[in-house]
């Protein structure tokens, strides 16, 4: 598994489907979560986001997801192997936010925040 891989099976390791942002099909049903794709050279930080997409008229389950994902990355963050290396998520500042959707008031979308150092 790849840099890239692994990236993927980490986001799609919450129960949503997860999209690279930049190729989500037209046909994708929320509540699904959207990452940066980018990978960087040994020993360098880089800071990457993460979107979760909900419809509803509350903020309760998309918030709880997000709590979730902080959770699980932890205080010291998460190490996820790939071929030839790791990878080191953590949660960067702001962990989480509220994003407005001024298309449709009904989606509810919360940004996380990361930074992902790779450990080769």
């Amino acid at each position: 598994m790849d840099k890239e891989e692994a990236l993927y099976r980490f986001w799609a390791s919450f129960g949503l489907p997860a999209y690279d942002e930049n190729i989500v099909p037209d046909d994708a049903e929320l509540p699904y979560i959207t990452f940066e794709a980018a990978v960087s050279d040994f020993d360098r930080e880089i800071p990457l986001t993460a979107s979760l997409w909900y419809r509803s008229d509350v903020w309760d389950d998309v918030i709880a997801k997000a709590k979730e994902i902080v959770a699980a990355i932890g205080k010291g963050g998460k190490i996820v192997n790939y071929d030839g290396g790791a990878m080191w998520i953590k949660t960067s500042s702001p962990q989480y936010q509220r994003m407005s959707e001024p298309a449709d008031d009904t989606v509810r979308r919360i940004r996380i925040d990361v930074t992902i150092e790779f450990i080769d």
